[in-house]
């Protein structure tokens, strides 16, 4: 599996086994839900590249996660976000064939709709490969 699907999807398993998450969302998805209720999340589609040094081979993924919440109460999309990153920093940094390096919250954007907010975050992730 590459390194990027492998860290797909230890991000997934972590948020969808999370139960302090789980109690703010109605669906953790990896990818777009067929059916949903809000609130829920999903991770949107990541982009990888290649990234190392010597004798070091490296990857760097951008994983978009989408919040979707009904109501108008910001403080709810703040406390999803905020479970996130703590789940999210917790995350074992052994991941298959690869080493999770770093793992931040690079950007978020915040938009609000007429059912309520969407809330689309980018986390940066970087790996080295340890095998």
């Amino acid at each position: 599996m590459s390194g990027a699907l492998a860290i797909r999807a230890a991000l997934h398993e972590a948020l969808a086994g999370d139960e302090a998450l789980l109690a703010l969302v109605n669906q953790v998805s990896d990818g777009t839900p067929a059916k949903a209720s809000a609130p829920w999340l999903m991770l949107g589609e990541g982009s990888a590249t290649g990234w190392g040094a010597r004798n070091v081979d490296g990857l760097a993924l951008r994983q978009p996660i989408r919040i979707m919440l009904r109501d108008d109460d910001f403080s709810h999309a703040m406390a999803v976000l905020a479970r996130i990153e703590t789940e999210l920093a917790g995350l074992d940094d052994a991941v298959g064939d690869w080493r999770i390096t770093s793992l931040r919250l690079e950007r978020t954007r915040a938009a609000r709709g007429r059912s309520g907010w969407r809330i689309d975050a980018d986390f940066a992730v970087r790996a080295a490969r340890i095998v």
